[in-house]
């Protein structure tokens, strides 16, 4: 990548040269000097001279990033950012190259730092200046960010006159103003669907906020109070890191702080160019992601490939010609997005026992096509789901895999992450006040299956690995919906050797309260956490809405209600309570008007499986079946193991059910020759679903890469078209 800071002064240098250049000059002059020697600084001259010196001041800097965001977390206002980490706060150069960040979302490692470099580039320094005291907000995903609900505040750093470098927070907020409640509908299909935008505004002066952004925000969202308290408690966090590194510079000196932070980023780089040339083989790996959309006016399929070359190096590039291109639809990603999500999964895959800040992104190269969904071709494109980014993100964790697997490693090879679902809702609350939001419990999803183990049951989003699914009580408080169960998802992980983790299952009923609307989102009609070395997919993510139903005449009744799942082929809400059922395969839901006591489900997500699932351990199962997380059904069909009636491993049944079903996938298999042969013929006669000839001929329109290697593998001629009806 290009990107970032200052050159360091030259030896024979004219007074007029190195006076005060301004922060667009010293971040061009960054740029260039990146560009043409590939490294940040030539040498670390403060490392080399006293290494533990240099280890100490990290130590204290991480250490006061870390405290600032708890201190952010514990006087928040919102159970995302107060319950489940979903903030990250971070040091930044004068130009906005990340020094030190905290835990939380590693999807956020650069979107503050674009944000400083966008206002630098755009003259903010000159046209709206940089003071001591500022606050600077942002929350448009073309600038930094994912989408609307992510939301930058960034303060100025000064020693003195002298602005020496920048404090930043971000956390994603769940009310910001847009068609559906929270601010990742479904149904949004331009920008002008997703709510109140501010692309990198002065928001306070001398430490206070402007009443007017305040007014602005009131009047402009459901529920203001998520947004203007969170966004203080992001300023009381950067506020914290401002007096911790003012400490640091008492200490140490403004000569060494300055020095160091440059060097912290160059030794990252040669840290993460290290072990990239020692764990992962060198070579070229393709994989593909799969999103979209099955709505009753909207069918779409999303294609997010990615190329992965590995070089001898430790450079890593990644092409991802032939992303579907932008549409009217919220599933796609910006630019900043999209590399959000590539430096997340490399630095929990990869770059975990490294520092993580802009060196990471100096080992990293990537071409997104213009015009595509994970690159739009203008500002007006919806972004509320980031769809093809996290497909892209999918791929490229599948290639990373192999790439371990073929330099001999298995405790870091591992199959896809969890695809992720969540419940959003607006209304008028408990106490009569107005409220919107989505609550986290994606976080709570089931782990990809690894090499050697089982994934963990619901563990993580990878996006968040810190993230849990908070309080049921303050969820009940927030949306409010009422909980009449939590449980781990039945036949939720994908199958495998090593099964992918189940994630949570909650079980709502809609309260007594007004002008009710209720919905999901995250979703997608295809399998999109996809196995690995032959695991099986996670499922769809499936939610059901039942309406019209007797709940309230039980409850006076005390007759049973349904708290837990079941039988998946029969879940409890469907037989236990009379009401209409609305099945819903894929899990977006446009939010709509809900009535009080109807059922309301919500998954949040599976991991892939690992392997064959005829070489499970039959004991494993056993206890999966015993624990609820596997059903009797897929005990005997999926992994072929027989339990007798006390739930126990009948060793002989087991072995001939398992002969069986490998007479069987033998009796179905065709060789890839012929397979291939059929295949192609479907793709000339056009006889592919709708949805797949579409996606198809959006891909192919685009000359690039793709469509020549698609037409070279098909043995297609040059103007072919796929047929049309």
């Amino acid at each position: 990548m290009t990107n970032e800071t200052l050159e360091r002064p030259l030896e024979n240098a004219t007074e007029a040269q190195t006076e005060s250049p301004t922060l667009k000059e010293r971040l061009a002059r960054r740029n260039k000097a990146i560009e043409e020697k590939g490294v940040y600084v030539d040498d670390t001259p403060l490392k080399d001279a006293d290494p533990i010196k240099f280890e100490v001041f990290y130590t204290k800097l991480s250490q006061s990033v870390n405290n600032a965001r708890e201190l952010a977390r514990q006087v928040a206002a919102s159970p995302e950012m107060r319950e489940m980490g979903e903030s990250v706060l971070g040091l930044y150069t004068p130009e906005g190259d990340a020094i030190c960040l905290s835990p939380g979302l590693m999807v956020h490692v650069r979107t503050m730092s674009r944000a400083i470099k966008w206002m630098i580039e755009n003259d903010y320094e000159r046209d709206v200046g940089f003071n001591p005291g500022d606050i600077f907000f942002n929350n448009d995903p073309y600038i930094g960010g994912g989408h609307a609900p992510d939301q930058l505040v960034m303060i100025p750093l000064f020693h003195g006159d002298e602005l020496i470098g920048w404090a930043g927070g971000m956390s994603h907020v769940s009310e910001v103003g847009a068609v559906e409640p929270g601010g990742m509908g479904i149904s949004m299909k331009t920008r002008f669907h997703e709510g109140l935008y501010l692309p990198c505004m002065k928001i306070g002066s001398n430490d206070e906020f402007h009443r007017d952004y305040e007014i602005l925000v009131d009047r402009s969202v459901r529920a203001s109070v998520w947004w203007l308290l969170d966004t203080r408690a992001k300023m009381a966090g950067v506020k914290l890191l401002r007096d911790a590194v003012g400490g640091l510079i008492e200490e140490y000196g403004l000569d060494y702080y300055r020095g160091v932070s440059e060097e912290y980023i160059e030794d990252t780089r040669r840290a993460t160019v290290e072990k990239v040339r020692s764990v992962l083989h060198p070579g070229r790996y393709r994989d593909v992601g799969w999103r979209g959309v099955d709505e009753p006016d909207l069918r779409v399929l999303l294609h997010g490939p990615a190329e992965i070359e590995i070089g001898r190096d430790g450079n890593i590039f990644l092409n991802a010609d032939g992303v579907s291109s932008a549409g009217r639809h919220p599933v796609q990603a910006t630019l900043p997005l999209f590399e959000g999500v590539l430096f997340n999964s490399l630095i929990q895959h990869v770059f975990y026992d490294t520092r993580y800040n802009d060196g990471t992104a100096l080992a990293l190269d990537y071409f997104v096509p213009q015009g595509s969904a994970c690159n739009p071709p203008d500002i007006y494109h919806a972004t509320a789901l980031w769809g093809p980014a996290f497909a892209g993100g999918v791929a490229a964790n599948q290639s990373i895999s192999r790439a371990y697997y073929a330099n001999g490693y298995l405790e870091e090879v591992h199959a896809c992450n969890a695809q992720v679902n969540a419940l959003i809702a607006g209304g008028t609350d408990l106490f009569g006040r107005p409220f919107a939001g989505w609550n986290m419990e994606m976080c709570a999803s089931g782990a990809h299956a690894t090499a050697f183990m089982d994934g963990n049951d619901t563990a993580l989003a990878e996006f968040n690995a810190e993230g849990d699914c908070g309080d049921a009580e303050v969820w009940e408080t927030a949306l409010p919906m009422t909980y009449l169960g939590r449980t781990i998802r039945t036949d939720g992980g994908g199958f495998g050797r090593h099964r992918g983790g189940s994630g949570l299952l909650s079980i709502y009923m809609t309260p007594e309260v007004k002008n009710l609307e209720v919905g999901s989102f995250g979703g997608a009609p295809i399998f999109t956490a996809p196995g690995l070395m032959g695991g099986y997919p996670a499922p769809l993510c499936t939610v059901y809405v039942v309406r019209d139903t007797d709940l309230k005449e039980r409850i006076d009744r005390r007759d049973p209600i349904p708290n837990r799942e079941g039988n998946p082929e029969t879940p409890d809400w469907t037989t236990l309570i009379d009401g209409k059922v609305e099945v819903v395969k894929g899990g977006n839901y446009i939010a709509r008007p809900i009535k009080p006591y109807c059922i309301y489900t919500q998954p949040g997500g599976d991991g892939s499986g690992y392997g064959d699932v005829l070489k499970r351990n039959p004991e494993l199962v056993a206890r999966d079946v015993a624990n609820g997380v596997n059903s009797p059904r897929t005990a005997e069909q999926v992994y072929g193991v027989v339990l007798d009636d006390s739930g126990e491993v009948d060793t002989p049944a087991t072995a001939e059910r398992r002969k069986e079903l490998r007479r069987q996938r033998m009796e179905r298999a065709v060789p890839a020759q012929e397979y291939k042969k059929k295949a192609r013929q479907h793709v000339i006669d056009g006889t592919l679903p709708q949805v797949a000839k579409d996606l198809y001929a959006d891909l192919l329109a685009n000359s690039g890469k793709f469509r020549q290697e698609f037409l070279e593998f098909w043995s297609l001629p040059d103007e072919f078209e796929i047929a049309q009806e």
